[in-house]
């Protein structure tokens, strides 16, 4: 029977020094981040807190337009960056990169001899030609790794560089987890329903958004950045990652996302 690593090698069609298994994509960014450094996180994501937390330094390179400015982080490259965390699409704004994007980021890493990990972990719902992953680059050659997970499913994985591969191997998810994470790979219908869901869930979201006037970002995530009026009860924005007046909405069931409509529309006191 294949064990986990080989399963998800066997999918995304690589050899298996190139996949590690981790209870979950934060456990990796920990792990990466011991590797080498100076470290920088490209806006302000999970990983900002995640890094924090765990005492290790990283620099925030800012969003530009709400998105990760390439040309920017390919001149922290030069400058001496060692390890870069891009999140694609990113996990704030849901904002992705293009074809181009990736491939200059991917080019700079590999010149300057630095590390660039693509967190892909919403990549399941990216589909359609503005988003483009890195898990060419991070299946051939080196310098290059791509951070993915499974929906509702606690198992993270990197795919990627396998000297980098080999130095953050380790503990992986508990028993359950894996368990969820075969079933997954099993089951292509599975992961074609949650994007299914999740594309009429937020396409229900943005609608509502739409009829109670409040702007919102296209969305290739499981959630919508919403930017409000202005403050609004009971509702925290984004300000400590420099999104005021900005609320990041999930993205759950029809049932959910009318729910949290009604609720929007009352705090607000917009009507439709």
């Amino acid at each position: 029977m294949r064990s986990l690593v080989e399963s998800i090698a066997a999918h995304h069609f690589v050899d298996g020094d190139r996949v590690v298994v981790a209870a979950g994509t934060d456990e990796l960014v920990l792990r990466l981040a011991r590797t080498r450094g100076p470290v920088l996180v490209g806006g302000h994501t999970s990983h900002t807190r995640c890094l924090a937390a765990a005492g290790i330094p990283a620099d925030e390179l800012p969003l530009l337009d709400y998105r990760i400015p390439a040309a920017e982080l390919c001149l922290r490259f030069e400058r001496g960056v060692g390890l870069a965390f891009v999140s694609n699409p990113h996990d704030r704004t849901g904002t992705v990169l293009g074809a181009e994007s990736v491939r200059r980021i991917c080019a700079a890493a590999r010149y300057n001899d630095a590390l660039v990990v693509f967190d892909e972990t919403c990549a399941e719902y990216a589909l359609g030609p503005d988003f483009t992953s890195a898990r060419w680059w991070a299946a051939h050659g080196h310098n290059v790794c791509v951070l993915r997970s499974f929906p509702e499913v606690p198992v993270g994985y990197l795919i990627g560089d396998p000297a980098v591969a080999g130095r953050i191997r380790g503990g992986t998810a508990d028993t359950p987890a894996r368990t969820a994470a075969f079933d997954a790979l099993a089951n292509p219908a599975f992961l074609a329903r949650a994007r299914a869901d999740n594309r009429a869930a937020r396409a229900l979201l943005c609608r509502g958004l739409t009829e109670l006037g409040i702007e919102f970002l296209p969305s290739a995530a499981d959630f919508v950045l919403a930017r409000l009026p202005g403050p609004v009860p009971g509702l925290r924005d984004l300000a400590d990652v420099g999104l005021a007046d900005h609320v990041r909405i999930p993205v759950g069931r029809a049932d959910d996302v009318a729910h949290l409509l009604d609720s929007l529309r009352e705090r607000t006191g917009a009507t439709t």
